[in-house]
């Protein structure tokens, strides 16, 4: 039992030595451009159409190999890198939209997290691309994801009234766990809600999912459901009368072009 608890320290140190060293070598990254957006389709689930893309980040580290987002994140995020990281991805995704084969546009989403939504560079960033041209707001969605409660924190409704004026799309992510709320969906102006993948998944909670889906869509919002992994669950989103869909089922993240090939080539996944 003596032993336990050096081996616990030793090995807790380890572990923020190898996350230190991951910080650096995220700066470096950025540097690089080894860290890139792959894009994911979402579609409309009724018609099978290709409506949207969401911008992933993705790190392919030339010692590590890749690394999961949620840990580059987390080592963005600690280290006051969120933004720099949302810089790179919005360059990615300069000069949208890409448009379907029938020429229809495909709209744009990019992640922050609900932190980046007090912080003025995230709207300078914006602004200088739409006044640039390099974006269309009308085609920008934010995801907006909550790693803490900001319920009770300072509004930010000023900044972010202002980039909805402008016709950016405010959506809320991983919606049905963890902090989000219909009320928090409502404070945050957001015209979007997408439902974790926890929920889409579970044959067993489908009343849920039901339930969900019709209170979202009494308050006027649009309802993306992530993780479609299957066919069955797609067919159970277009039972509830689920928007959008989104999932590995429809296709993978892919480089940009990859991805503009595959929309010249789905006009509609049905």
């Amino acid at each position: 039992m003596h032993h336990s608890e050096p081996d616990a320290v030793a090995a807790a140190e380890a572990r923020e030595q190898e996350f230190d060293g991951l910080v650096r070598d995220f700066v470096h990254a950025l540097e690089a451009r080894q860290i890139s957006a792959a894009f994911q389709p979402l579609v409309d689930v009724a018609t099978g159409n290709l409506v949207a893309a969401e911008a992933l980040a993705r790190w392919a580290h030339p010692e590590r190999g890749v690394i999961a987002p949620d840990v580059f994140v987390a080592a963005a995020e600690t280290h006051g890198m969120l933004s720099a990281l949302t810089e790179r991805i919005l360059s990615e995704c300069s000069a949208w939209p890409t448009t379907t084969a029938d020429g229809r546009p495909i709209a744009v989403a990019i992640n922050v997290s609900a932190s980046q939504l007090r912080d003025p560079s995230l709207y300078r960033m914006l602004d200088a691309a739409f006044t640039s041209g390099d974006l269309d707001p009308h085609t920008l969605t934010l995801e907006v994801t909550e790693g803490e409660r900001l319920a009770d924190s300072p509004p930010v409704a000023p900044w972010l009234a202002g980039i909805i004026a402008a016709g950016v799309t405010v959506s809320v992510d991983d919606f049905g766990i963890g902090h989000s709320s219909f009320r928090r969906v409502e404070q945050l102006g957001a015209t979007e809600l997408k439902i974790d993948r926890s929920l889409v998944q579970d044959v067993a909670r489908a009343d849920t999912l039901a339930r969900v889906v019709q209170e979202a869509h009494d308050l006027g919002l649009r309802v993306v459901g992530e993780g479609v992994e299957h066919r069955s669950d797609y067919d159970r989103l277009a039972a509830v009368g689920c928007d959008r869909a989104q999932g590995f089922w429809i296709a993978r993240p892919a480089p940009r072009e990859q991805f503009t090939r595959w929309a010249r080539q789905h006009a509609s996944i049905l």
